[in-house]
């Protein structure tokens, strides 16, 4: 006989191939008290997903249901659809690129949610991880590296976040504000979270459950500036919006939030502009050039530009060289280096800087290496940017030189002391017995010829 679910995992995956597997591991060591079902939909992925998710559902069929769209569909649109194929009393939501830290998850946030009657949803703390998998920082909320946004108010006046992929909502709540999202919206989640606030209040749990994966370049941190800007005014649209949906809000409240964001931002931004201020808002521009070493945009790979990273760049066959825009700005780095297959470093044929041992300087805009490849394969190319115009960040350019300069200075010591002992030897040599007595006679013989 089936049983029916307590709880429904539901999981939208759209091309999180390099992610899915832990993601899908995470909810099935999941330790609970009651029964639930695991949700994936597939939203037309053009990677491994699908793959992926079939695997998946043919080894668990009783746990997990997999659903396939032929077309994309959407964020949006796939969690309206997909909910309806939930049978559990509450909806767990996580995204393909995050997965859940904590076994206990599920059956703390229900244990929450059974205990306060008025709450209805469900949200907890979070740790940062990169889409390499490495952990970045712990705690989010707790820490504030992003605030936790716990009102609604908080969440219209700045477009706060909640953590979606820790998420336990109510399944007749959540079918209820699915019926007022935007389909067309450029954040689903930024409408959901509006709506549940005027529903019901948010049961926090302070505690880590999550991996919350920064992943450049998705719908929410897109690496081309235009696509970020057209986003942002979607969301300011949305906000608009919400002011008349429901004039009942505290506008007080919102105002104070505001202002005081307002001071925040001009105390910021009365600060030295850093050097390293553009990244995370350029990318680095990686051109493949083909045997007549031309270029073209339809042979380029885009990363978004941090302050150290290592990137891995597939060479396909034709390729003879590649140019490396390493960003768009002026900038300087303590090493850049560039490997082939089997680990050797190659040596760029040029560059529009200056190169002082392992310190690339480019103090004109548009910061290019150009390399030669003689094979197709995998490369990285590794790079760590330093910093101009704080004096007191560690590699602050004055005293990356000023160290530079104190090992040039120590080598010419040590080479000058070599020198002075092999000048004292070879004195010590040609002043010897040894060395004079046959000198003489060599000398003598050569006169007497």
């Amino acid at each position: 006989m089936e049983t029916t679910p307590f709880v429904s995992i539901i999981c939208t995956v759209f091309n999180k191939e390099p992610w899915l597997k832990k993601t899908i591991d995470s909810f099935l060591v999941q330790q609970t008290e009651f029964a639930i079902e695991i949700i994936l939909v597939d939203d037309a992925s053009s990677d491994g997903s699908r793959s992926i998710i079939q695997d998946y559902q043919a080894n668990y069929p009783n746990l997990i249901r997999a659903f396939y769209q032929d077309e994309n569909q959407g964020i949006a649109k796939t969690w309206v659809s997909i909910c309806k194929e939930a049978r559990g009393k509450y909806i767990a939501r996580c995204d393909g690129d995050d997965f859940w830290l904590e076994p206990l998850k599920l059956q703390k946030q229900v244990d929450l949610l059974e205990s306060k009657p008025d709450c209805k949803w469900s949200n907890t703390d979070f740790d940062i991880y990169d889409e390499r998998g490495n952990f970045v920082s712990k705690a989010g909320f707790a820490n504030h590296t992003i605030p936790l946004a716990d009102t609604y108010e908080k969440m219209l006046a700045t477009r706060g976040f909640t953590m979606a992929s820790t998420w336990l909502v109510d399944r007749d709540l959540m079918l209820e504000v699915n019926q007022e999202l935007d389909l067309t919206t450029s954040d689903d989640t930024f409408n959901l979270q509006l709506e549940l606030f005027q529903r019901t209040s948010l049961a926090y749990l302070d505690e880590a459950t999550v991996a919350y994966t920064i992943n450049q370049g998705s719908d929410s941190r897109p690496c081309d500036f235009r696509k970020l800007e057209r986003r942002f005014h979607k969301l300011l649209q949305t906000q608009l919006a919400y002011l008349d949906k429901y004039p009942n809000a505290d506008f007080k409240e919102m105002t104070k939030i505001l202002l005081d964001r307002t001071n925040t931002y001009e105390i910021r931004l009365s600060k030295p502009m850093d050097s390293l201020s553009h990244i995370g808002m350029e990318s680095v521009t990686i051109y493949l050039g083909d045997e007549e070493n031309t270029y073209s945009e339809d042979r380029t790979l885009t990363k978004l530009l941090q302050k150290e990273d290592c990137l891995t760049i597939e060479i396909p066959k034709g390729t003879s060289v590649i140019r490396v825009d390493l960003s768009e700005r002026p900038s300087y780095y303590s090493d850049v280096e560039l490997k082939d297959s089997s680990g050797k470093v190659c040596s760029a044929v040029y560059s529009n800087g200056v190169v002082v041992d392992n310190l690339y300087l480019f103090s004109e805009p548009d910061p290019q290496l150009i390399y030669e490849v003689e094979e197709e394969g995998v490369y990285q190319l590794s790079y760590k940017m330093i910093s101009i115009d704080n004096p007191s960040a560690p590699d602050y350019i004055g005293k990356v030189f000023a160290a530079e300069m104190l090992d040039c200075q120590n080598s010419l010591k040590n080479l000058e002391a070599e020198l002075q002992a092999t000048k004292e030897a070879y004195n010590t040599v040609i002043h010897s017995r040894r060395w004079t007595i046959p000198t003489k006679i060599l000398k003598f013989l050569r006169i007497r010829k």
